[in-house]
C-alpha cells in the first residue's frame, strides 16, 4: 500500500514565532519556520496522496501572493490568544485556545475562505517572519524530504483508515512474557540506562529492597561497604525478611544507599514505603528508584500501580532533593506492552525520549 498522510497539527504565535504545539502535552513546542510547512501541512489538510499533493504544490510555489483572502483579517485579530487546528479536511480556528476546543465555544472554519489556493495558513499567519524556501524544493525527492521530516515532527501522519496494522492486528501480545523470549523487554534497557546514569553514586552501606542476589548480579551496582536485602519473603541471599510498609523492620539512619527497582508499583501504598525508606537513610543519604509506567500487568503477588512522573515526584516530596529520569517515547511503549525485545529496535528509536509516553520512570532523591 502506497503511503497516504493527514495533517495532524495545532499552530499558536506566541512572541512574534509561530510554533506547533502539542495538545496537553509536556512536549517541548518545535518552531514552525518555513513557508513550506504551512503550505504542505494545508495541502495535506484535503490532499492525501502524495503524488498529488507535490502536483498541488508545483501549482502553489510559483506565487503564493497573487490570491489575497480579504476575509482573514478578523481572525488575525484572535491570534493572540487563538491557535489554529489542521486536521482531515478542516482548518479551524479556536478563538480562546484549548478552552474553545473544550467549551465549543468562538469556534471558526477557514478551509474555505482560500478557494482550494493552500494559502489560508500562509496568510492567516503573514504578521510572522518565515523563511520563504519555496523556490528550494525543486524536485519530487525534496518534496518527499519534507514530507518525511514533517512526519517525523508528528505534523503529518497517517491519513484516516490507511494505518497498516500488520502484526499487531490481534488481541493479543507479540510475546506475552514482556519480551524474554525474544531477548531483552524495553523496561530492562532504560533501567540499564538509569543505573549507568547513577551507579557512581550508589555507596557505602547498601539495602536493597525487593530483590535477590541474581538481580544484585543483573544490575552490577557497586557493592559499597555492606550490600543487604530486603525481601518480603525468606530466600536464598536475602538478609531482612519484611514487608517494606512496616517502618519497624530496619532502623533509623542504617543505609547511606538505598535501592527500590520495580517494587513500587507492587505496593498496595507507595507512599508510605517512600517515607519509610527517607527513615531508614542516613542524614544525606540517597534513594534509587525506578517503576515501569508503560508495561503489562505482573501480579508478584499483587500489581497496584503505575506511578506517573508526577505522581511520582510527588510521593518523593520529603526528600530534600530528588533528580527525576523519565524513558520512552510512543514506539517504545508500545514494544512494551507487546513484549518486543529491544533487538528487534535500533538505538535511535530507543533512546527517543518523548515526556507524555513515560515507559520507565526513574529517581534519585537525596534525604
Amino acid at each position: 500500500m502506497i503511503k497516504q498522510y493527514v495533517t495532524n497539527a495545532f499552530l499558536k504565535i506566541e512572541d512574534n514565532t509561530l510554533y506547533a504545539i502539542f495538545a496537553w502535552s509536556k512536549k517541548q513546542a518545535d518552531v514552525v519556520a518555513k513557508k513550506s510547512w504551512l503550505v504542505l501541512l494545508e495541502i495535506f489538510v484535503r490532499e492525501h496522496s502524495l503524488e498529488k499533493a507535490y502536483q498541488i504544490f508545483q501549482q502553489v510555489k510559483p506565487d503564493t501572493s497573487q490570491n489575497i483572502i480579504h476575509d482573514l483579517e478578523n481572525y488575525r485579530k484572535l491570534l493572540d490568544e487563538g491557535i489554529v487546528q489542521l486536521g482531515e479536511g478542516k482548518i479551524t480556528l479556536f478563538g480562546r485556545g484549548f478552552r474553545s476546543f473544550i467549551e465549543k465555544d468562538s469556534v471558526f472554519e477557514l478551509e474555505s475562505l482560500g478557494d482550494n489556493t493552500c494559502q489560508v495558513l500562509s496568510q492567516l499567519f503573514s504578521q510572522v517572519s518565515l523563511e520563504d524556501d519555496l523556490t528550494t524544493i525543486e524536485d519530487f525527492e525534496s518534496f518527499k524530504r519534507l514530507v518525511y521530516h514533517l512526519e517525523n515532527m508528528g505534523l503529518l501522519s497517517s491519513a484516516i483508515n490507511t494505518i497498516d496494522w500488520g502484526d499487531f492486528r490481534k488481541p493479543v501480545p507479540i510475546c506475552q512474557a514482556f519480551g524474554l523470549t525474544r531477548g531483552t523487554p524495553v523496561d530492562r534497557y532504560y533501567l540499564s540506562q538509569f543505573i549507568t546514569a547513577v551507579r557512581s553514586g550508589i555507596t557505602g552501606n547498601i539495602l536493597e529492597i525487593g530483590g535477590t542476589p541474581k538481580d544484585k548480579d543483573f544490575y552490577q551496582v557497586n557493592q559499597g561497604t555492606s550490600y543487604k536485602i530486603l525481601n518480603i519473603e525468606a530466600g536464598l541471599g536475602v538478609d531482612i525478611v519484611g514487608d517494606v510498609h512496616d517502618v519497624s523492620i530496619i532502623e533509623p539512619e542504617s543505609f547511606d544507599s538505598i535501592i527500590i527497582f520495580n517494587v513500587l508499583e507492587h505496593c498496595y501504598a507507595p507512599w508510605i514505603a517512600v517515607e519509610n525508606i527517607r527513615q531508614w537513610l542516613k542524614p544525606n543519604g540517597k534513594c534509587f528508584a525506578m517503576v515501569p509506567s508503560a508495561i503489562r500487568l505482573h501480579a508478584t503477588p499483587m500489581d497496584y500501580w503505575r506511578p506517573l512522573p508526577d505522581g511520582f515526584a510527588y510521593i518523593f516530596r520529603n526528600y530534600s532533593q530528588q533528580e527525576l529520569f523519565v524513558y520512552g517515547n510512543p514506539m517504545t511503549a508500545i514494544a512494551s506492552y507487546q513484549g518486543i525485545a529491544t533487538e528487534e529496535m535500533t538505538t535511535e528509536e530507543l533512546d527517543a525520549i518523548h515526556p507524555d509516553y513515560p515507559v520507565a520512570t526513574c529517581i534519585v532523591a537525596q534525604k
